[in-house]
């Protein structure tokens, strides 16, 4: 059961890994793009708060993403170290998919508000908040299993 787990998580991860490196390699030229623009445009322009809110909101997205995955990572840790059904794992899970979820919101709202296409805010983040939901709904499983495996324990 552990390597099954095991590899379910490792298979996630790597997944998860190629996701944003083919992601972000499929959009670099456009990005490249709008980057120079943006670059230019910055030089010339005044501050605007709603792009100050913007970057805030982008380096949260950030930081959300990197504790997300290094959460994840140490879960993966635990259950090769065979501490899988142990509290600890259930904070790490909850990390995982609250993370993941807050900052796919944060992205499709921002997508949103900048009118892109429905269905392309539904392809760009749709794995994600699935993959956060499904973080979130093992933590409650493993939560479960535990409160048995303590009652499992007290009975003689």
């Amino acid at each position: 059961m552990k390597k099954k787990l095991n590899l379910f998580c490792v298979l996630i991860l790597v997944l998860k890994a190629a996701q944003i490196i083919i992601g972000n390699v499929m959009s670099l030229g456009e990005n490249a793009q709008a980057f120079k623009e943006g670059w230019e445009d910055g030089g010339k322009a005044e501050a605007n708060s709603g792009e100050l809110l913007i970057v805030i909101l982008g380096i949260a997205c950030i930081f959300l993403i990197i504790r997300s995955l290094i959460a994840f990572i140490r879960f993966i840790l635990n259950v090769n170290r065979d501490k899988v059904f142990v509290w600890e794992n259930v904070p790490l899970l909850r990390w995982t998919g609250w993370g993941l979820l807050i900052a796919t919101a944060i992205i499709a709202t921002h997508d949103l508000l900048e009118h892109v296409p429905a269905d392309r805010i539904y392809n760009n983040t749709i794995d994600d908040f699935i993959f956060s939901v499904f973080c979130l709904i093992m933590a409650e499983v493993f939560i479960i299993g535990l409160k048995l495996k303590e009652e499992q324990d007290l009975t003689i």
